[in-house]
């Protein structure tokens, strides 16, 4: 049985300083992530449309999206949705925003089981959608 998750908003809603933390968490060295994350502070955007145009806002959260390296920097973000399964019927793969849990099991109601245990566990789906949030 299969579970996709698409998530919503992703390079948006992305948190930089989250980004930070999974790269290195990763080995990715030092100087690529402090890099990173230059890239991502002190931004601002201006709204404009018609005549108007907005004072400056400050970009908080996101990853670029079109920016070429965006891709990369997205499968980092949520690498640990790739970690949850956790024995030999258990499985994850991930490309950026989507990502698909496999349970094998016998029956229908065992890979329930273990879909709905790998998106309730401690370290599971539902705490990495809450940690990915924390800046």
């Amino acid at each position: 049985m299969v579970l996709f998750l698409d998530i919503e908003g992703a390079f948006p809603n992305a948190v930089p300083k989250r980004l930070v933390h999974n790269l290195r968490k990763r080995g990715i060295p030092s100087k690529y992530a402090n890099f990173v994350n230059s890239m991502l502070q002190n931004r601002i955007t201006t709204l404009r449309f018609n005549r108007y145009s907005s004072t400056p806002i400050q970009i908080n959260n996101r990853i670029r999206q079109g920016d070429p390296l965006s891709m990369v920097l997205y499968q980092y973000y949520n690498t640990d949705l790739l970690d949850i399964p956790k024995s030999k019927d258990e499985d994850a793969m991930a490309y950026v925003d989507d990502t698909l849990l496999l349970a094998i099991a016998d029956n229908f109601e065992v890979a329930h089981c273990k879909l709905a245990d790998m998106m309730e566990r401690e370290g599971g789906v539902m705490d990495w959608s809450t940690t990915q949030l924390l800046t």
